[in-house]
């Protein structure tokens, strides 16, 4: 009896898996899924083959004009932005940005000599804009790595503080969800290099990719600290010198808001000054008008 029972679920399990789905109703709230699924996988192909077609013309029309020192210059700034690209193809967005600046400047000049002469600075703006457009992402990046910091070796120094049997990669798994998103993703490679080697490893490539100048001597004091030394005095006068740091850009950030509400305060005293001269204008010649 109890044999059947099986065979019969047996079948049944067999009927739904493959007779079931042939008959089964597809909702209309799943077609639509199914429709906006391909239409995603259609829209990332097209990007990609497009991607694939830039990169190709890249290869073969600027890497002639790229000398070698600055094809690792570019490779390592992409490669710290984590940006899918290649030297090859910021060199090609610099020649279509000059390309773009020279067209520009021809028709000015066509137009006016004065104004082709002025345009003809965006000729040097397009060739330069790239590369500087990624160096100052790359140190924006820094920025606010070293603006979060402070926090991290807070709380990095208290738990040192108070014992010697702490595990660095337990501490910045303690504090990655606080962490600003540039300051996660480095403290994500320093996971990454640790599970790869060691904390000493982790802590050297640290270095080279942030090379500020606490960053560099935090992670001095704490190879020393790896080596089995005692130098909870040296964190402490670290701490100080980042604790100094952050007072003075909260300082300077304070700084730069008062000048930019002084600005907009400015500005809309210029406008009502503007308004209230274009009154008066229009009722003087409305007076004007009047007695003539």
């Amino acid at each position: 009896m109890f044999s059947k029972i099986i065979a019969f679920a047996a079948i049944i399990y067999l009927l739904k898996q493959f007779l079931y789905p042939l008959f089964m109703i597809v909702t209309k709230k799943q077609k639509e899924q199914i429709r906006k699924y391909a239409k995603t996988q259609k829209e990332e192909e097209r990007k990609r083959k497009e991607k694939e077609k830039k990169r190709l013309l890249a290869r073969r029309v600027a890497k002639p004009f790229m000398s070698e020192q600055k094809e690792d210059e570019l490779e390592k700034l992409l490669r710290r932005l984590n940006k899918d690209k290649t030297p090859e193809e910021v060199v090609l967005d610099q020649m279509i940005f000059l390309a773009v600046g020279l067209l520009l400047a021809l028709f000015m000049f066509s137009a006016n000599s004065v104004l082709g002469l002025i345009s003809a600075l965006f000729i040097v703006i397009g060739w330069f804009y790239p590369v500087d457009a990624l160096r100052k992402e790359f140190d924006l990046k820094n920025t606010n790595i070293a603006l979060d910091f402070p926090e991290f070796y807070s709380m990095v120094f208290y738990q040192y503080s108070r014992s010697v049997n702490i595990f660095l990669a337990d501490v910045i798994r303690d504090y990655m969800p606080n962490a600003n998103q540039d300051l996660a993703d480095e403290l994500g490679v320093m996971l990454d290099n640790i599970d790869y080697a060691d904390e000493t490893y982790a802590l050297r490539q640290l270095k080279k990719r942030v090379p500020k100048h606490f960053i560099i001597k935090f992670c001095d004091i704490m190879e020393t600290r790896l080596r089995g030394y005692d130098n909870v005095s040296q964190m402490q006068y670290l701490k100080n010198e980042i604790d100094a740091f952050r007072v003075s850009e909260l300082e300077k950030e304070l700084e730069k808001r008062k000048i930019k509400n002084n600005m907009i305060q400015y500005t809309l005293i210029g406008v009502l000054m503007l308004y209230i001269m274009i009154y008066f204008i229009f009722n003087t010649l409305g007076a004007l008008k009047m007695f003539q």
